[in-house]
């Protein structure tokens, strides 16, 4: 592993809080003992049909799971992790599901995010990973799709100018060519063009039977496809960036849309909000029951939880030199602060290596850095937030229900929540400020 940077300003440029850190980055670290989940890849695999033990494998014609986490706890890295695992060779799940990862947050508009618009990026998904194999898909296998769009895209009148340019593209050749230029070109449109948007939004879901039947050939085919070549027997579609997306478009993506999800006859596995399983997802028709939880410092009664202090000081040693530190027990202070949090961590050093008034991160740098990071909080954080999060805190973590106050918090990571869910914790960071303060002395003041 190469050594990580003792200039501030040179790890400082490096971090990027949106960067997924896959398996065979140095930077990565194996969390499973850390966050007490050393079964969440076993049980996701065993919803799809696949065995990591034995290698058996009985798929579902289809099947949509969905993994919960908050933003920033990893879960773009632990998918990264799935696919490399399913594509490494020799092992007992080698050749059984072919993994398709699709980011959705360089696709998309996530803030507007709706089935018509992923059903196409998982479209041009699928063609653009089968044209990088150099695997064509037989112009018979691909006609329904190839004639949804003929039908009902390219003579729509608000796409004319879209149409005519694929027209005219169309005329000096059809067949695969044509059709990947088509899956690219319509695509791109949610997430270049608002007006030519809402228009193809509003064709898929009129015509959404044809639609489905035709995205159900095209997987079918790519399955066929894989086969043939050696690379699998199913087609696994990861969707990752979806826990991304607000509250409301999460709600009607995975719930109220759920049937159309359905009509997709593939195994298919999304991201989606921490908000979302805590508003009730057990409404959705979706698999919906694995979370990915944060990293734990602690147990729920207090006691150090060695693991996940071991895992938190491989990641921050990875990314800084710990020389870079005046002293061991400042690397301690911030990763405490970040409780468990992977990106609250980054957070914490990126504001500590751009506060530092010299070439080593001393208790000073370290003192502002989480004051800097408390201040994102306080501008934000209401009195009754302050109160529900001392009550939290007071009661041991109990899990006393859920409100929109506290799936905004959890959403925010003002709280914090362990294991699967079973306990919370305020964030460390929260617990400094003023507010939070005269709320805990409110709770401890007896009432006349």
């Amino acid at each position: 592993m190469s050594q990580p940077p003792r200039n501030l300003l040179q790890a400082l440029q490096q971090l990027d809080f949106d960067e997924a850190i896959g398996p065979s980055d140095p930077r990565f670290v194996n969390t499973d003992q850390a966050r007490g989940a050393t079964d969440l890849r076993m049980r996701l695999l065993n919803k799809f049909g696949l065995s990591m033990a034995s290698g058996d494998f009985f798929p579902n014609l289809g099947r949509h799971v969905l993994l919960f986490g908050p933003i920033g706890c990893g879960k773009s890295t632990e998918l990264m992790r799935l696919k490399e695992q399913l594509l490494a060779p020799g092992t007992p799940i080698s050749g059984k599901l072919f993994p398709i990862l699709l980011n959705v947050r360089g696709e998309v508009d996530i803030n507007n995010l709706e089935y018509a618009d992923l059903f196409l990026a998982l479209a041009h998904a699928v063609v653009q990973e089968l044209e990088a194999r150099s695997i064509q898909l037989p112009e018979a296998r691909i006609a329904a799709l190839r004639s949804w769009f003929a039908e009902h895209v390219l003579t729509h009148e608000q796409i004319r100018e879209l149409a005519t340019q694929l027209g005219t593209e169309a005329e000096a050749g059809g067949g695969w060519p044509l059709f990947v230029k088509l899956t690219a070109k319509f695509s791109a449109v949610f997430k270049n063009s608002s007006s030519y948007k809402d228009t193809m939004r509003d064709v898929v879901k009129k015509t959404f039977t044809q639609f489905a039947l035709a995205f159900n050939e095209l997987i079918r085919a790519a399955e066929a496809a894989i086969v043939g070549h050696g690379l699998g027997q199913r087609l696994l579609l990861i969707v990752d960036g979806t826990d991304k997306i607000p509250l409301k478009q999460a709600q009607n993506l995975f719930i109220d849309d759920a049937e159309q999800l359905l009509s997709v006859q593939a195994l298919v596995l999304y991201t989606a909000p921490i908000t979302l399983k805590y508003s009730g997802t057990t409404q959705s028709k979706l698999n919906s029951e694995l979370v990915l939880p944060i990293i734990k410092l602690e147990s729920r009664d207090g006691t150090r939880f060695g693991p996940g202090w071991q895992a938190m000081h491989e990641l921050l040693d990875r990314r800084i030199d710990p020389l870079a530190f005046a002293t061991p027990d400042l690397r301690d202070r911030l990763i405490a602060t970040s409780g468990g949090h992977p990106r609250e961590l980054l957070r914490l050093l990126a504001l500590a290596c751009e506060s530092a008034e010299s070439s080593t991160i001393d208790v000073t740098t370290v003192d502002r850095a989480i004051e800097l990071l408390a201040a994102e909080y306080r501008y934000w954080l209401a009195p009754e937030d302050y109160t529900l999060l001392a009550q939290v805190d007071a009661a041991g973590g109990q899990h006393a229900g859920n409100d929109e106050r506290t799936r905004n918090l959890l959403w925010r990571l003002a709280l914090l929540h362990y294991n699967d869910g079973s306990w919370r914790r305020s964030h460390p960071v929260v617990r400094r400020l003023e507010g939070y303060t005269r709320a805990q002395q409110a709770l401890n003041t007896p009432q006349p």
